[in-house]
């Protein structure tokens, strides 16, 4: 079903970006309010790795999961395109504009 969503959404001629993160970690709640409220973090893990393709298998914070949507709001580098994110031990780009940015740069230079 993920599959034939995301077709559709390209085929539909609106502007789009499809994040595809792992499996979602941070705190057991998907409601801004209780995340909150119990302070989810995403503990050593702010490290993100970004794929275009579909080949990461591993967990994603969703704090980076909403910073990764904002950023593809704020510009315009992966309109159109689809990509996967995973979190990892480190630091990672957290809010920094200009850091998603080379990563979304680097990532498209590959392919």
């Amino acid at each position: 079903f993920k599959e034939k969503a995301e077709d559709a959404i390209k085929a539909s001629g609106l502007p789009y970006t499809i994040i595809r993160p792992c499996r979602l970690t941070d705190a057991p709640y998907t409601s801004y309010d209780l995340n909150t409220l119990i302070k989810g973090k995403s503990g050593a893990r702010k490290e993100v790795v970004l794929s275009m393709e579909e080949n990461l298998d591993g967990e994603t914070s969703r704090i980076a999961t909403a910073e990764a949507c904002v950023q593809c709001l704020m510009n315009g580098s992966m309109d159109g395109k689809s990509f996967s994110m995973e979190s990892i031990d480190g630091e990672g780009p957290g809010s920094d504009d200009a850091e998603w940015m080379k990563r979304f740069d680097e990532m498209n230079n590959i392919t």
